[in-house]
């Protein structure tokens, strides 16, 4: 690896732009690829439901950092 540093800088220093262009060209081979996948949503019986309630609980709330870190 220590080659394709040198190797880079090298180009980096005469044209930025193209250094650019090697670097997207070999991080295809560093990076994982995305991939489509296929998303059903047509089941009708899989909802889920979130319910929250809130309550007073007679707390105030911390109006900045200084009240909750002292």
């Amino acid at each position: 690896m220590g080659k394709v540093q040198e190797l880079f800088d090298k180009v980096a220093e005469k044209n930025p732009q193209k250094a650019l262009e090697l670097l997207l060209k070999l991080s295809e081979f560093a990076l994982p690829k995305l991939r489509a996948i296929e998303v059903n949503n047509e089941s009708e019986d899989k909802h889920t439901s979130l319910n929250i309630n809130i309550i007073d609980t007679g707390v105030p709330f911390a109006s900045c950092e200084a009240d909750i870190v002292d």
